[in-house]
C-alpha cells in the first residue's frame, strides 16, 4: 500500500549535496528535478542550530546550489529573502545577502508551492517551521509587474503540539514569470524546539489530539453513546437498494448471464464486467479493511508519555492489545484506541459483534458490496493469501525448485480450503504490491548462491541459450568470470551485463507468477485470481504489469492519486487487454492541519472534498471499459501517532492519515458518505448505459 517508498528513492537524489537530510521544509519551489529547471527554497537539516537556507536553481542543464548556515534559534522572527535574476540569484537574511547562485535559471512551468513538506521530507528532527507569510514579486525593467501575498497561519494561530503532528498547511498558485523577469521572494517565519515531552500528553483518551478543536470531536462517552440513535436516523434514510442482489450484481442491466455461483469476468459489447454468482452484471464497489475492530494499532512503548490515558491490560479493554504487530519480535506493544471507544460506544458485553454488525449494516446502506484484507460476514471479500510457511529463498521463493513449489502449494491450500465453496470471495490475490515485484537485487543474491541452487541454474541457463548461443566461453567473458562448462558458471558469481540482469529478473518473475496463478487455480478453479496488487509506477519497469497480466483473470492494481487514470495505466490496459480492478484508492482529508492527521500525496482538503473525488473516480472509473470494481482504503482512520512499526519516543511511527469513512471515535463522515452512496448506486447503472450524467 502506498508509493512512499518511491518517492524516498527520489528525494535521495534531489538535495544538495551540502545537506544530506530528509528533514526538510521548503518555503517555496517551482522546479521540475529531471528536467534541470526551476529554483527551490528550502531548509533541510535535522539540527536547527546546524540548519542551512539553501537555495538551489537550474537552467535546464545542470543545478546549482548554494547555502548558508546562520544559526538559528528558537522562538524568534526570521525574515529570509530569495532575489532570482536573469544573472544571478540571491540569499539575503534579515537583510543581509548570505548566500549566491552565480548563473542563469531556466524557468519551471507550474505552480509556486509553499510552506511544504512532502511525504519524502518527514525525517525527524528537533525544529518545527512555523511559515507566517511569503510574499512573490516579480520585477520586470526595473518595476514592479506582480505582488502575491499569502499567510499560513502558523503559531500561534494553531498549537505547537498540533503543529508537531501536523505542521502542514502548504499552499499552492499559479505563478506566470516570463524569461528575463526576476522573482523575489520574501518568506517570514519562527522556529520552534520540536520538545515532544513538553507538549504532552497529545493524544486523549478518544484518540483525538487533545489541541484541535472541531465541531465532531468526542468529548464524553455520552456522546459515543448517543451517536447510535443519531445514526440509526440517517441510516434508516438509506435502505439497501432492491436495484441488486446480494452480491452486488445490477438487476436492472437488461441482460443477464449464466450463474454458476460464484464470480467471473465476461467481455460484452467491448466491456469487461464481473458477474455475480447469481449471473447478474456487477460493477463492484468496495472499501478496505472493515470492520477494522482491533487494526490498524499503534506503537506505545517507550513513549506512553504521549496519551492521556492508556487502557488496562485487563479485559475487556486487553482486546486493545497487542505485540510485535510487524514481526519485530522485540516486544513492543501496540494499543488501538478505536478498540476502546467500541467497548464504550457499545458496552463491555458483545461490544465486538454490535460493532460488526453495525459495520455490516453501514456497507450496504452506503452501496459497498466488501473489500480488500478483510470484510465482515455476509459481504463480499478478496482476501490476500500470504506465504509464510513457503522457504524463500531470497525475498521470494524458489519456484524453480520442486520441493519449494510443494511447500507452496501446501501453504496455500491451509488459507485457502475454508472458502473454497464461498460465493461471497470475489478473488483471491497473494501478496501485495511492491512486495510482490521481482527486483534486480534479488536476482544479484542469488548468482550469490550456490551452484546446485536450481534458480541460479535456470537463470544461467536461460541467458546462455537466448544471448549467447549456448557458448559458454562467451557468457563467461561477459559476466567475467573464468568458467570451462555450465558447471564452472554455476560456480562463480557472475558479474551481470544490465540487459542479462533484466532477462534473468523477467524470467523469474514470469515463473513466479505463473506457479502462484497455477497453484492457486489448481486448488479452487472455481474462484478468480487477482494477482498481487500492482502499483502502476513502483515497479522495476512497465514490464512488471505485462509479466503479471499474463498469470491472473483480473489484474488487481493499486492507485493512489486525485485523478482516476493517467496515459500509462490506460496505455497497458489497452496493451494487455485484461480486465482490471482497483484494490485501492483513497484521497484522504487532511483538515488544513487542524486535527493533527498528516498530508498524504493524494489528499483532499476535507470531507466534502473527498467525497467530490470518489464522484469523479467512479464516474471514470464506470466508463472504462476494463475496470469492474473500486474498493476505497479504507473502514477507519489510522492512529493520530501512526499505525508504526517503530519503537521510542517519536510522536509519528509510519503512517497517520484520515483514510476513513468513520473518524477513530467511530463518527461517520457524512459529507463523504452521502456522496460515496450516490456514486455506488449509479457506477452499475453508468456503465451499462454507457454515460454519465
Amino acid at each position: 500500500m502506498r508509493v512512499l517508498a518511491v518517492l524516498a528513492l527520489v528525494a535521495s537524489l534531489t538535495g544538495c549535496a551540502s545537506a544530506q537530510s530528509n528533514c526538510r521544509l521548503y518555503l517555496a519551489a517551482q522546479y521540475s528535478w529531471g528536467d534541470k529547471v526551476g529554483f527551490y527554497l528550502d531548509l533541510e537539516g535535522s539540527t536547527l542550530e546546524k540548519l542551512p537556507v539553501i537555495l538551489g536553481v537550474a537552467d535546464g542543464s545542470t543545478w546549482r546550489f548554494s547555502s548558508h548556515v546562520p544559526g538559528f534559534v528558537p522562538d524568534r522572527d526570521y525574515q529570509v529573502r530569495a532575489v532570482l535574476g536573469p544573472k544571478s540569484s540571491q540569499v539575503y537574511l534579515e537583510g543581509k545577502q548570505v548566500a549566491e547562485v552565480a548563473g542563469a535559471w531556466k524557468i519551471a512551468k507550474g505552480p509556486l508551492e509553499m510552506n511544504d513538506r512532502p511525504s519524502f521530507a518527514l525525517a525527524p528532527g528537533d525544529w518545527l517551521g512555523c511559515v507566517n507569510k511569503v510574499t512573490a514579486t516579480i520585477q520586470r525593467d526595473g518595476g514592479e509587474v506582480l505582488r502575491k501575498e499569502f499567510s499560513f497561519g502558523g503559531a500561534p494561530d494553531r498549537a505547537l503540539g498540533l503543529m508537531f503532528l501536523e505542521p502542514g498547511r502548504p499552499q499552492r498558485s499559479e505563478l506566470t514569470i516570463s524569461e528575463g523577469d526576476t522573482l523575489i521572494i520574501d518568506v517570514s517565519l519562527r522556529f520552534a524546539l520540536k520538545d515532544v515531552r513538553r507538549w504532552a500528553p497529545y493524544l486523549d483518551k478518544y484518540g483525538q489530539c487533545r489541541y484541535a478543536d472541531f465541531a465532531e470531536k468526542v468529548t464524553s462517552d455520552d456522546q459515543l453513546q448517543a451517536d447510535i440513535a443519531a445514526e440509526d436516523a440517517e441510516l434508516a434514510k438509506m435502505p439497501p437498494s432492491p436495484d441488486f442482489d446480494q452480491y452486488g450484481g445490477y438487476l436492472k442491466a437488461g441482460w443477464t448471464d449464466k450463474g454458476t455461483g460464484y464470480f467471473r469476468v465476461l467481455q460484452r459489447e467491448g466491456k469487461w464486467w464481473l458477474i455475480s454468482p447469481e449471473g447478474n452484471p456487477c460493477f463492484f464497489t468496495g472499501v478496505s479493511a472493515a470492520p477494522a475492530q482491533g487494526w490498524e494499532t499503534t506503537p506505545v512503548t517507550d513513549r506512553e508519555f504521549l496519551y492521556e490515558w492508556l487502557p488496562p491490560h485487563e479485559a475487556p479493554w486487553s482486546a486493545a492489545w497487542t505485540k510485535d504487530n510487524w514481526g519485530t519480535q522485540d516486544g513492543t506493544e501496540y494499543a488501538c484506541l478505536y478498540t476502546c471507544n467500541l467497548i464504550r460506544k457499545y458496552g463491555p458485553e458483545g461490544w465486538s459483534e454490535k460493532a460488526t454488525e453495525r459495520a455490516v449494516r453501514r456497507l450496504k446502506a452506503w452501496g459497498f458490496g466488501g473489500g480488500k484484507w478483510s470484510s465482515p460476514a455476509g459481504v463480499v471479500s478478496t482476501p490476500v493469501l500470504g506465504r509464510w510457511g513457503t522457504p524463500r529463498l531470497v525475498k521470494h521463493p524458489d519456484v524453480f525448485d520442486p520441493a519449494v513449489c510443494q511447500a507452496l502449494r501446501q501453504d496455500l491450500q491451509r488459507q485457502m480450503t475454508p472458502r473454497l465453496r464461498d460465493p461471497l470471495v470475489l478473488g483471491w490475490s497473494l501478496g501485495n504490491e511492491y512486495d510482490e515485484i521481482i527486483n534486480a537485487d534479488e536476482i544479484t543474491a542469488v548468482m550469490g548462491k550456490a551452484a546446485t541452487t536450481p534458480a541460479k541454474r535456470a537463470l544461467i541457463d536461460y541467458v546462455v541459450a537466448q544471448t549467447y548461443g549456448d557458448d559458454v566461453a562467451k557468457a563467461a567473458a561477459a559476466w567475467k568470470v573464468t568458467a570451462s562448462d555450465r558447471e564452472g558458471l554455476y560456480a562463480a558469481t557472475p558479474t551481470l551485463p544490465a540487459a542479462d540482469l533484466e532477462q534473468m529478473r523477467c524470467l523469474y518473475e514470469d515463473r513466479y507468477y505463473q506457479t502462484v496463478y497455477e497453484t492457486v487455480k489448481g486448488i479452487d478453479p472455481n474462484h478468480l485470481y487477482l494477482g498481487f496488487w500492482i502499483v502502476p509506477g513502483w515497479w522495476q519497469n512497465e514490464e512488471d504489469w505485462r509479466i503479471a497480466a499474463r498469470h491472473c483473470d483480473v489484474i488487481g492494481y493499486d492507485r493512489y492519486n486525485r485523478e482516476y487514470a493517467d496515459e500509462r495505466l490506460t496505455r497497458l490496459q489497452k496493451e494487455t487487454g485484461k480486465p482490471t480492478l482497483c484494490g485501492e484508492f483513497s484521497m484522504p482529508p487532511w483538515y488544513d492541519g487542524t486535527r493533527g492527521f498528516g498530508r498524504y500525496g493524494a489528499n483532499s482538503s476535507s470531507e466534502q472534498e473527498a467525497g467530490e473525488l470518489y464522484v469523479r473516480w467512479m464516474q471514470a472509473a464506470s466508463q472504462d471499459p476494463y475496470c469492474v470494481g473500486m474498493i476505497w482504503f479504507m473502514f477507519r482512520d489510522q492512529p493520530l501517532t501512526g499505525r508504526g512499526p517503530g519503537r521510542g519516543d517519536q510522536l509519528v511511527y509510519g503512517e497517520h492519515y484520515a483514510f476513513g469513512v468513520i473518524t477513530e471515535a467511530d463518527r461517520v463522515k457524512w459529507p463523504l458518505v452521502r456522496q460515496m452512496r450516490e456514486a455506488n448506486l449509479q457506477a452499475t447503472n453508468w456503465r451499462a448505459k454507457g454515460e454519465v450524467k
